[in-house]
């Protein structure tokens, strides 16, 4: 905190978008469904996966396997290193990695650099196969609390089944509200799911309504703490095929719907003068602020600022924080020293993982006779940034 006469802050903010590729490279990946074990009289279901290191050093991965339907905050892992350029093939990884001989889960890829996961599901029957493929996501891709995403193409009748596919990404749980919908943008039927720390689950879309029977739905999931993946799968009931479907859901053009970065921030007061800070997001939650707040139009612009101090704020609060609760405002006490404090209370919500916006509200006390104007309730400043 400093004493100034009079100075203008000015905050540039710049986002840019990059495309959004089917498969995208990361350091953490979960890919969200694998399965092994008997279908049909005389076949195997089976799981392979592939790890491809796309960059051009010898990189460390650590594949480790969770458990459909429990907590995995802990789960078995096995490391393997990978040339540039290589890819790992796993056949078979459940039983050949694992050594499990039947096993229904998910997997988690923990890197030292970016690599690119992609898996296949399959029946296998003498030499024939049908199956279906799962790609790896990036954690920072999951759909995080506050944000939403949907799945396209659903069908529950006499030819088709549809079942679900959730895992939290957040290591520490999440919850998802799914609604199902018609074409016309109509509720068939919803339901919540909580989901502890890297759990997987899976599910026919029956469970939200038992007696459901539709041609074509729509999926939407909304996230409200934590972060989470969903996908579908489609399968056809035809008895000679079984054929599967992977339904996956969209994600904002150059975001991959992730709402986790570091967001450069500009806090306007009413004259619009500005000053600056930085907002962190890990794992769909706030877990750092800082930034810098002047209000020299304590008295809306009128007259002489009554308070000339600048304020650092945004060290003193209680990280992680749930998005969800910082859209309807988180508030801490600041001490200054040798001066006063201030109550902070910010509000902001993530729009599509680029951009944030909302606003903060100070309340001085305190203050000595020096900065008596400091003291009491300032008005409320605008918050608006963008993901840098």
């Amino acid at each position: 905190m400093r004493r100034v006469t009079l100075c203008l802050l000015i905050v540039a903010l710049a986002a840019g978008a990059a495309p959004a590729f089917a498969l995208n490279p990361g350091t953490d990946i979960l890919v969200p469904a694998a399965s092994r074990g008997p279908g049909q009289p005389g076949s195997m279901w089976m799981t392979d996966l592939y790890i491809f290191n796309p960059g051009s050093q010898t990189v460390s991965v650590t594949l480790s396997w969770l458990v459909r339907n429990q907590a995995n905050p802990s789960p078995t892992g096995q490391t393997f290193s990978l040339l540039a350029g290589e890819t790992l093939v796993l056949a078979d990884v459940i039983q050949q990695t694992f050594g499990l001989e039947s096993g229904n889960g998910a997997f988690r890829v923990v890197a030292d650099q970016e690599v690119v996961v992609n898996s296949r599901i399959y029946n296998l029957k003498g030499t024939v196969t049908f199956g279906q493929g799962f790609a790896g996501v990036p954690r920072g891709a999951a759909t995080a609390a506050g944000a939403s995403t949907d799945v396209v193409g659903l069908a529950q009748n006499a030819s088709f089944r549809t079942n679900l596919a959730l895992i939290d990404a957040s290591g520490s749980g999440s919850t998802v509200a799914l609604s199902l919908r018609n074409p016309a943008g109509t509720e068939l039927a919803s339901g919540t799911y909580t989901l502890d720390a890297f759990e997987p689950q899976l599910f026919a879309v029956t469970s939200l309504g038992s007696s459901l029977a539709f041609d074509d739905a729509t999926l939407h999931a909304e996230v409200t703490t934590g972060s989470a993946i969903v996908v579908a799968s489609k399968v056809d009931n035809d008895p000679a095929t079984g054929d599967p479907t992977t339904l996956e859901a969209w994600s904002p053009l150059g975001s991959g719907g992730s709402v986790d970065g570091t967001y450069q921030v500009a806090i306007y007061d009413s004259a619009n003068w500005a000053t600056g800070g930085n907002l962190v997001v890990a794992g769909g939650q706030m877990t750092g602020f800082d930034a810098t707040y002047t209000n020299w139009d304590k008295v809306d612009g009128a007259g002489q600022p009554a308070c000339t101090l600048i304020f650092t704020f945004g060290g003193a609060f209680s990280a992680p924080v749930d998005l969800a609760d910082l859209a309807t405002g988180v508030s801490w006490t600041q001490a200054y020293p040798e001066s006063g404090q201030i109550t902070w209370t910010v509000q902001a919500t993530v729009t599509n993982g680029m951009t944030v916006s909302g606003t903060v509200t100070a309340e001085g006390a305190d203050f000595p006779a020096a900065d008596s104007g400091c003291n009491g309730a300032f008005p409320a400043q605008t918050l608006h940034g963008g993901k840098s």
